[in-house]
């Protein structure tokens, strides 16, 4: 591809994103890679004067050489006339792969601290890292989501994801790099063949490129093939979670009566997106298969619970479960009063509530009636006595709340986390379970419905 040609189609693809403005992130390591990315944008800039552009390095400490990759990306920053920030990290050297690993996570977690949710982070991946993915993904057996290999955009917590090269080959970036004389740093690491990636670009790719020339370009065809297929897939998984899922307490549970009606395929993919929707890391077939025989089709009796690195899969009653461990315990802190907010965050976040204002003579059977200059207090089982019992409407005689909660069929790891209301002092609802029969009161200002979100 000729130079004008590869600065034009460049410009073309980019420019949706530069009109009528864009906010641009580049991840510059230092390499050819981000230097050639960062000097198209430095050039496409030019005829996009609203483009913001800056770029990002972020020092690992893991090399001598970091201060002089640190130094070298700042002064090609002020060569081209384009903002500098640094972020300096500390990582725990494990294993080799764990520290890969490490450094990837904490890098990106410094390239997108700054972004608004309208920038773009930009990285200076392309065809070449695109065949090294996917074959990375065969060797770990993966199945169409390792195969959809590295993505053109992604959606960010904040921001989006851009990968503006991911069409061209390292070939063309040496080519331009030459072109315009562009000067880069080596990381030595990249030379180190005890790193998959690595011996995949130094001994693999040159053999399949060797015989097959165009093999790059047709394997990231079939990554965006991939892409493709995933994109209906979880199409079809988020309609079967709408039918299967069932909200308890803020809690997400699968009807295992109505997994056992899909098929095996289906059902994974299921299970799959379920895990990917909630942060969780995609379980292996063994790990699934383990999911179908140890839990769904356990005795009815049995409340099984599978440990998983960061999360467990636990099945009570007819649904199993998906927990991260940090909501397996949370600060429970003091009871609280309700002060007329729209919603209250509970237990680090655990425990949502929604508040609704209603008229006294509204009919809504789902709210409380509230008195006059009432005080309205929010609290959990720990802040109850321990004897404490109700009659709920509609049941015959009071119970204590430790039976309530058991006939009610709280999970036992949800129980600490049920909000109780309690009025003037009396307990009046276990929100989302059940109401208290109290007496009425005469001098109801208003009703309000509470309801966990």
């Amino acid at each position: 591809m000729k130079e004008n040609d590869f600065i034009k189609e460049f410009a073309q693809q980019l420019a949706p994103l530069t009109k009528p403005a864009g906010d641009f992130h580049i991840a510059l390591s230092g390499g050819l890679d981000s230097v050639v990315l960062l000097h198209l944008f430095a050039r496409l800039r030019e005829t996009a004067p609203n483009l913001t552009l800056c770029a990002h390095h972020v020092n690992h400490g893991l090399s001598r050489n970091a201060l002089h990759w640190r130094d070298f990306c700042r002064q090609l920053c002020a060569q081209l006339g384009v903002d500098f920030s640094c972020s300096t990290v500390q990582l725990n050297k494990q294993t080799r792969t764990s520290l890969e690993a490490l450094a990837r996570d904490k890098r990106y977690g410094c390239l997108t601290e700054k972004l608004s949710p309208q920038s773009y982070l930009v990285t200076a991946h392309h065809q070449d890292d695109q065949l090294e993915t996917v074959l990375l993904a065969l060797k770990r057996g993966s199945g169409n989501t390792g195969l959809q290999g590295i993505r053109y955009r992604q959606t960010l917590a904040c921001g989006y994801l851009l990968r503006p090269l991911l069409n061209y080959s390292r070939a063309q970036l040496e080519a331009y790099a030459a072109q315009f004389q562009l000067n880069w740093i080596e990381d030595e690491s990249n030379s180190d063949q005890a790193f998959d990636r690595n011996f995949i670009r130094h001994t693999i790719s040159p053999l399949l490129k060797a015989r097959w020339p165009g093999i790059a370009k047709a394997v990231t065809r079939s990554a965006a093939i991939c892409q493709e297929q995933q994109q209906i897939l979880d199409e079809v998984a988020q309609q079967d979670f709408s039918t299967l899922v069932f909200y308890f307490l803020n809690q997400q549970a699968l009807d295992f009566e109505k997994l056992k009606a899909l098929s095996s395929a289906r059902r994974n993919n299921l299970l799959r997106f379920w895990f990917k929707e909630n942060g969780c890391a995609y379980p292996s077939a063994a790990q699934l298969q383990a999911i179908w025989g140890d839990l769904v089709l356990a005795q009815d009796d049995a409340s099984p619970v599978m440990q998983f690195k960061g999360y467990s899969v636990r099945r009570y009653r007819g649904h199993i479960y998906l927990l991260r461990d940090c909501n397996i315990a949370a600060n429970l802190s003091s009871p609280i009063f309700w002060q007329g907010q729209p919603s209250l965050s509970l237990a680090d976040g655990r425990v949502t509530l929604a508040f609704s204002q209603l008229e006294f003579k509204d009919n809504a059977t789902d709210a409380l009636a509230i008195p006059k200059n009432a005080t309205i207090e929010i609290c959990f089982r720990q802040h109850l006595a321990a004897q404490l019992s109700c009659k709920p409407l509609g049941r015959s005689g009071s119970r204590s709340i430790k039976k309530l909660l058991h006939e009610y069929h709280v999970p036992p790891w949800l129980r600490d986390f049920v909000p109780f209301i309690l009025v003037n002092g009396e307990l009046k609802m276990a929100v989302g379970l059940w109401q208290c029969e109290t007496l009425a009161s005469a001098e109801c200002a208003y009703k309000l419905r509470i309801s966990c979100t």
